[in-house]
């Protein structure tokens, strides 16, 4: 074999090394670019999540305060509007149980369920959290 053949045969080897090599290339960048979306997209979910978890917890302690001051239990909405609470509606309910005679003392059990909620279902930033509790008075 004349070494003029053997080098017409290795014509264009380059070239598709090279296209592998771009390919490779640009797999790993749209990959990296779709990670990097992905972990956007989930902190931006923890943030949301932590702030309704928040904003549930404030509507607790908002009716275990009108239970404390005012005896009174009552189920309700709230819209929050300050701070990073803005735009979260906490739906409360109580439930009071009693009076219960303790030994002549009367006590009233209160299980409390605080809902908050933001954005409106089906859409991406829509975000919900429950947090219940008892009290005893």
């Amino acid at each position: 074999m004349s070494p003029m053949a053997f080098k017409s045969r290795q014509h264009g080897v380059a070239l598709i090394f090279a296209i592998f090599i771009i390919i490779v290339i640009a797999s790993t960048i749209a990959l990296l670019a779709q990670w990097t979306s992905l972990s956007s997209r989930t902190s931006s979910n923890q943030i949301l999540h932590t702030r309704a978890l928040a904003a549930a917890q404030s509507g607790l302690d908002w009716e275990i305060y009108q239970l404390v001051h005012s005896a009174s239990c009552s189920s309700t909405s709230l819209s929050l509007t300050d701070g990073t609470l803005a735009g979260f509606t906490v739906k409360l309910t109580c439930q009071a149980v009693g009076p219960i005679d303790e030994g002549g003392v009367n006590h009233t059990w209160y299980m409390l369920t605080a809902r908050a909620m933001s954005g409106n279902v089906g859409q991406p930033d829509m975000v919900s959290r429950e947090v219940d509790t008892s009290v005893w008075l």
